[in-house]
């Protein structure tokens, strides 16, 4: 089995996903990369070509007349590599309407297409145009999208909203971070079946590698711990304040940032003063980065995230979080394995911290719960299980018995 996908750019962490579904799993893989920094990349995002044991391939990004980006030569590229799949994402997912011709192309040619992507901010199909028109959905500044009732704007709108309804019943398979998917997708048209949801994991058997090799360092209970880039919608200033005003009742209290990003010195300003507030940078190291996550002793996301709840869960961290991407829906559980408070609420946030420093032995059991959940539940294995599912049902979807028959002959 052969697939191709095409990405913004090879974040570190998901290119050790592709290592092992290459290695482990029997799937040749290579991906199709822009040629220079990807338009679709978030801001600070760190992206790595080191270790990487599947083929890359960099094309031109370039914009359509449609206004999204997309890569030259991929037909070409398609016809030389013949993939069994093609897996892509946002707004990569457009030319295949706008551009009818791609889709012809990949039937005739036998490739199946699967659309990935989480989608936490993708509204039902019912309510789609008012979202939009609302300005539904924040951006990575933590921003709400501007809102815009004119009727161009409703237009658009219209437009958006029906590109979605069409590429979604195009593709043959879906694959989704979360269970609502299915009856997101369903909001569209979609059948069921055509949904897999897979969740969504780093390399744990390297993570869990690397805490068994830490398992004596020492940890600090009432040291607070940031993993992730500095954008404003991480709302680590929420977690700063938090730490200033528990220091001021728990002297203990400790806070350590990694990561690096267009808001590190505004963080750094609120933070000073405040020597028991660490700055570390961006540290993508995992003996380094695991050295830090073992001293900690809670593992705070303050705002948007996803897998860096579960590589603190495989370093036996209870999680403290709010209303992130829809990662920690599958992994954090109230009360077991960590808390919840109520976004963007200081109060909320200094309240679940502090029932965990007044009784710090909670935090070794609910991390304890944290790994569980990892090593028996949701980890890399699991979700490559369902990658394959999803890859199988893909291509029996658009290719009958004798077409992939044919496919294989060639």
């Amino acid at each position: 089995m052969k697939i191709m996908s095409l990405a913004g750019g090879l974040p570190h962490y998901y290119n050790l996903v592709l290592n092992k579904l290459q290695r482990d799993y029997g799937v040749e893989v290579c991906v199709v990369v822009p040629t220079e920094k990807g338009a679709t990349l978030g801001a600070g995002v760190y992206t790595s070509d080191k270790g990487i044991e599947f083929k890359v391939f960099r094309r031109e990004e370039y914009t359509t007349y449609y206004g999204k980006k997309f890569f030259r030569g991929l037909k070409e590229l398609i016809l030389a590599e013949k993939p069994d799949v093609l897996m892509v994402n946002w707004p990569y997912q457009a030319s295949f309407v706008f551009y009818p011709g791609w889709y012809r192309f990949l039937r005739k040619h036998k490739v199946a297409l699967i659309s990935k992507e989480i989608p936490f901010q993708v509204p039902h199909y019912d309510n789609a145009i008012s979202y939009y028109l609302q300005g539904g959905g924040v951006t990575e500044n933590n921003q709400a999208h501007q809102s815009n009732p004119s009727l161009l704007a409703r237009l658009k709108f219209f437009i958006v909203r029906e590109t979605r309804k069409r590429f979604s019943n195009l593709v043959d398979a879906h694959i989704n971070y979360l269970e609502e998917a299915v009856a997101l997708h369903a909001s569209y048209g979609v059948p069921a079946e055509k949904v897999f949801i897979t969740a969504n994991s780093p390399d744990t058997d390297a993570l869990l590698q690397t805490a068994n090799e830490l398992k004596d360092v020492a940890a600090n209970p009432f040291r607070l711990l940031h993993i992730g880039r500095l954008v404003k919608w991480k709302q680590v200033d929420l977690l700063i304040e938090a730490a200033i005003a528990l220091h001021a009742k728990y002297p203990q209290t400790e806070l350590s940032i990694v990561g690096d990003g267009p808001e590190l010195e505004a963080l750094k300003a609120q933070a000073s003063g405040h020597d028991f507030i660490l700055f570390h940078g961006g540290i993508y190291d995992p003996k380094e980065l695991g050295k830090i996550t073992c001293e900690s002793g809670i593992y705070v996301l303050a705002g948007m995230g996803g897998l860096s709840i579960n590589e603190a869960m495989c370093f036996s961290k209870p999680v403290v979080c709010s209303v992130a991407d829809g990662t920690e829906k599958r992994l954090v559980r109230e009360g077991y394995n960590g808390h919840y408070f109520e976004s963007g609420s200081l109060s909320s946030l200094q309240t679940v911290i502090e029932r965990l420093f007044a009784q710090p032995e909670k935090i070794t059991i609910m991390g304890q719960r944290s790994r569980e959940i990892i090593e028996k539940e949701i980890n890399i294995h699991s979700v490559l299980g369902n990658y394959m599912e999803a890859f199988r049902g893909a291509m029996g979807s658009p290719l009958d018995s004798k077409a992939q028959s044919t496919k294989n002959k060639e």
